[in-house]
């Protein structure tokens, strides 16, 4: 058993270059620069006023902020002392919110002036101390050194809390720890050959796995520059590259999507660009050479889940691009394709995979999946086997050469008369045809097949018999969409991702109306 150390704390290996590079920029967010000197000083006052305020180690620390530097500040705050940080979703509907405080029990809440009435409404009920993180909040002398020293810990310590979604169900604290998160953050960093010179990008909202794994740990990993935009438009992306050289930045399809309509990438300097990454949905090969041929760099598609690392699946940064692939799993992460529906007693490694090229749902093991949910046993015991494998809940296709394409959520799937239908598929079908800037596809019931697919498409000058046509022709005809409805934007979740909820919602109403008139 590994004994509790500083050097293991995931705070103090983030920062550990500080001392090194004092004077390089680690964050920047309009015309504030932050160096690593002013950074590492900051989390160390920031931890003394809260352990004034009453935190110890283990206890949780809730943050509610929007993209804001003080983000990053508290959250290694906390883990530095050895508290737990719970990062809270800022889209998020109050009951889920109030969800969220009622498990997790924060010692503290720890916001942004802005979101200071909100706090105050989650914190209400439960009498949860707020601590309001302004300009100047953590600023004064720490009252003695003892309060400033990192918290010993193992690499099994539980470190961050977030929540999943709750797109099944009310959401889930996932436990990850100061080991695991090491491991992904410095894989990340290798995979993508991350150095000091790079500076990252972020629109997507700070608190979620997209920009935390792809920007804020493994920059600050390799003494690189976190840029945190001003603005979650997509469109101003392009102004942000130009203003402060960024080499990356961090997205999902949509992003790119709504940059390439705004025509802003035409209007700024985007020559410091290196690649972009694209996450948290699958991509297809149309759109990700779209994107690339738009941006002029490569589009790097990536997979991962708040608990199964995050990271799991990742498309080098050399290389022939390979769009449409979510990639090969990192180096010391493991994944397997399997058909089963109960949790075996025993576990899964023994259980045979489906064959390549066939469907099956992902499961994954690596140092940083989830310990468990917290305070969910039974979930638990669901989700992550005897020997220590997650299961993911979705599809996926591994090629020979251990490339792997990602289906969606196995929920997602439809049982068209008997024959299965990927919606992923159906859009990228789609989206091959002049004209389709993008699809989405659910499912709606049929009195003969149980379900069939239906389409939302953002097109020009289309009709919708002529998609239904250019499907059947170049299609499963048991897949083709049997009604076409154009919208001039999808609805997206608050991390950007198409809302497939909604999009169930509208489907109804349509048929409905069908049905009454």
């Amino acid at each position: 058993m590994t004994l509790p150390d500083v050097d293991t704390n995931l705070a103090v290996r983030l920062l550990r270059g500080a001392a090194g590079h004092p004077d390089r920029v680690a964050i920047r967010q309009g015309d504030r620069a932050i160096t690593y000197a002013e950074l590492d000083r900051s989390v160390r006052h920031t931890g003394a006023v809260l352990r004034r305020a009453g935190v110890e180690p283990g206890h949780r620390v809730a943050l509610l902020f929007p993209n804001d530097h003080r983000f990053i500040e508290v959250l290694l705050a906390a883990i530095r002392i050895g508290a737990v940080a719970v990062p809270l979703n800022t889209r998020a509907g109050t009951a889920s919110l109030r969800h969220v405080m009622a498990d997790a029990t924060p010692a503290v809440l720890v916001t942004h002036p802005e979101l200071g009435a909100r706090a105050a409404e989650l914190a209400g009920t439960s009498g949860t101390p707020v601590l309001v993180a302004d300009d100047d909040w953590a600023g004064e002398d720490p009252p003695a050194r003892a309060a400033l020293a990192a918290h010993p810990v193992s690499p099994d310590d539980v470190c961050l809390q977030p929540y999943t979604s709750g797109s099944t169900g009310a959401p889930k604290g996932c436990l990850l720890t100061h080991g695991g998160q090491y491991w992904n953050a410095s894989t990340v960093a290798e995979v993508w050959e991350l150095d000091d010179d790079d500076s990252g990008l972020i629109t997507a909202p700070i608190y979620h796995k997209n920009a935390m794994i792809c920007v804020v740990k493994p920059l600050l990993l390799v003494g690189g520059t976190v840029v945190i935009g001003e603005s979650p438009r997509p469109a101003a992306i392009p102004a942000e590259v130009e203003r402060h050289g960024c080499t990356y930045t961090t997205g999902v399809p949509a992003t790119y999507e709504l940059l390439l309509d705004s025509g802003e990438h035409q209007r700024h300097d985007l020559s410091t660009l290196r690649f972009v990454i694209c996450g948290s949905a699958p991509l297809s090969d149309e759109l990700g050479r779209r994107f690339a041929d738009g941006l002029g760099v490569r589009v790097i598609e990536a997979y991962g889940l708040t608990e199964g690392g995050p990271q799991v699946l990742m498309n080098p940064r050399t290389g022939e691009p390979r769009y449409g692939y979510a990639g090969r799993p990192l180096p010391g992460c493991e994944v397997r394709l399997l058909d089963i529906d109960e949790m075996p007693e025993d576990g899964v490694s023994d259980v045979p995979e489906v064959p390549v090229g066939t469907v099956g749902e992902m499961w994954v093991r690596n140092p940083g999946v989830t310990g468990g949910y917290y305070r969910l046993p039974a979930t638990t015991a669901a989700r992550i086997s005897p020997d220590g494998w997650l299961r993911t809940g979705d599809l996926a296709i591994a090629d020979d050469d251990g490339w792997y394409r990602v289906l969606g959520r196995a929920d997602d799937m439809m049982n068209v008369g008997g024959e299965n239908v990927y919606p992923i598929e159906v859009e990228k079908l789609l989206l091959t045809m002049p004209g389709v800037r993008q699809a989405a596809v659910v499912p709606v019931p049929h009195p003969q097949k149980g379900q069939v697919p239906v389409a939302f498409v953002k097109a020009d000058g289309l009709t919708e018999d002529q998609v239904k046509a250019y499907a059947l022709a170049q299609g499963a005809p048991h897949a083709h969409p049997r009604r076409v409805w154009f919208v001039g934007d999808l609805p997206l979740g608050g991390t950007g991702k198409i809302d497939r909820g909604v999009l169930v919602e509208w489907a109804a109403e349509r048929m409905n109306r069908m049905e009454t008139t």
